[in-house]
């Protein structure tokens, strides 16, 4: 019995690092899905969150629908899955802009005069 709890309590960190690894093979493979400002990016984990908080209402909706192990294995590969994977790409993609801004250098602003003393 203490065994197969052992196997459950590193079901979720197992899932969670897998995910996180495919949500930054994303982020390196397709750069064209990073977003471009710090507002996407914050409406991106916006959105992300909303799509997560959504996911108890499509489980009930999935198990009712079809049979018992089907209807459970549908909304883990249909939603589970690639909603956790856009969670943990949009806080990553939030991450490296919040790093990008804050390892910039500033640029323009007016012309610093000598002094004539």
């Amino acid at each position: 019995m203490k065994k197969a709890m052992a196997s459950i309590d590193i079901l979720e960190p197992a899932t969670l690092m897998g995910l996180g690894a495919v949500a930054v093979w994303v982020y390196v493979r397709y750069p064209r899905l990073r977003p471009r400002t710090l507002t996407r990016a914050m409406v991106h984990v916006a959105a992300s969150f909303g799509l997560f908080a959504l996911l108890p209402y499509a489980v009930s909706f999935f198990v009712e629908a079809m049979p018992k192990p089907l209807g459970a294995l549908c909304f883990v590969v249909a939603l589970l899955i690639p909603t956790l994977t856009y969670v943990l790409f949009s806080w990553l993609g939030l991450m490296a802009k919040l790093h990008d801004l804050a390892d910039s250098t500033p640029r323009g602003g007016h012309p610093v005069r000598g002094s004539t003393g």
